[in-house]
């Protein structure tokens, strides 16, 4: 693989004569090669996006079944035609290739152990390497030299330094556009891997350090490879509906049955803990208001029933004197307390 990818970019060299241009049509050719794949794993990773609804419905129903799970989740992943390796096996198949790609542009710019420049990977009979060797491993496109790194020449020159600074500037803004483009592409579906999401948000900061450490001869690879996979992702932006997820009860999928689970039934502290702050301080203080008219009511009638108690036993009889004092004789009648009527 190392000899097929560095007989491409030898022969794209004897057509342009140019460093730059032969890397950007490596980069692009390989990356030509793969979009079949790379399509087929973004489809499968929005159908696998559009799942996780009932992935995780399943996973609620059987989580202390792990037998169940899985044939389950198997029966919805046939159902709906998709595979858990769908996403990322497209990938793992394009990996080898870029690293071997990455490795053949880096060793452009070796040099062997007696100090000469000693381009790996390369026939030495190919105009690439003969003119590697005569320009002592200078790879000058453009006015600037590919072979050198931007922070050993922003530690001699920092005039000098501003056009490996630029490449670097420009691999950080396309590879933040490229993330935001495939966040927004997902719409609001969830990620599937947390690790892999964690990665895109890395990234974008990681790249551009990657090329101020490298010969800038990776960074127009980084720029390239960039620039494609944003044209890439436009085209699927174009061509396929953005992920959208839709609860069963929209009547827009076709689940599987699968029994809900019966939700436990709200108490009244429950209800009450769902009260707003405001709702339950206002309660609160009704409750004190009350209470403390109660106190003040029971304090009032145990007051009043003590003075009762008091006056009585300052009203007790002297000795000798009548216990019940002379009641006073109605108008209408006399002393025996007959009324005139009756006496007649």
């Amino acid at each position: 693989m190392f000899d097929v990818i560095a007989g491409v970019l030898a022969w794209f060299y004897s057509i342009t004569s140019d460093y730059s241009l032969s890397i950007i049509l490596l980069t692009l050719i390989i990356m030509l090669v793969f979009t079949p794949l790379t399509l087929k794993g973004t489809r499968s990773m929005m159908r696998m996006q559009e799942l996780q609804p009932e992935l995780k419905r399943i996973q609620a129903r059987n989580k202390n079944d792990r037998p169940k799970l899985n044939e389950e989740m198997m029966a919805l992943y046939s159902k709906n035609g998709v595979s858990p390796l769908g996403g990322c096996l497209p990938s793992l198949v394009q990996l080898p290739v870029f690293f071997v790609l990455y490795r053949v542009i880096n060793g452009l710019a070796h040099v062997g152990s007696n100090g000469e420049p000693d381009p790996k990977y390369l026939d030495k009979d190919s105009d690439l390497y003969v003119d590697l060797v005569e320009e002592a491993g200078q790879m000058v496109s453009f006015g600037v030299d590919l072979s050198r790194r931007a922070v050993d020449v922003l530690k001699i020159d920092f005039v000098e330094s501003l056009p490996y600074l630029l490449l670097v500037g420009v691999t950080f803004i396309l590879s933040w556009f490229q993330q935001k483009q495939m966040k927004s592409r997902r719409g609001n579906a969830p990620s599937t891997n947390q690790q892999m999401e964690m990665l895109m948000k890395i990234m974008p900061y990681m790249l551009p350090v990657f090329a101020f450490m490298v010969p800038a001869a990776l960074g127009i690879y980084f720029i390239a490879s960039s620039l494609y996979r944003i044209g890439q992702q436009a085209f699927i932006h174009a061509t396929m509906k953005p992920v959208v997820v839709v609860t069963p009860s929209d009547g827009k999928d076709d689940p599987i049955d699968i029994e809900e689970v019966d939700q436990p039934k709200t108490t009244p502290k429950e209800l009450k803990n769902r009260k707003s702050n405001k709702a339950v301080v206002a309660e609160e203080s009704r409750r004190e208001e009350r209470a403390v008219r109660s106190k003040k009511r029971q304090n009032g009638t145990e007051s009043s029933s003590k003075k009762q108690r008091s006056r009585a036993r300052t009203e007790t009889p002297k000795k000798g004197q009548a216990k019940n004092p002379p009641s006073i004789q109605s108008k209408r009648t006399s002393g025996d307390g007959r009324t005139r009527k009756k006496r007649k």
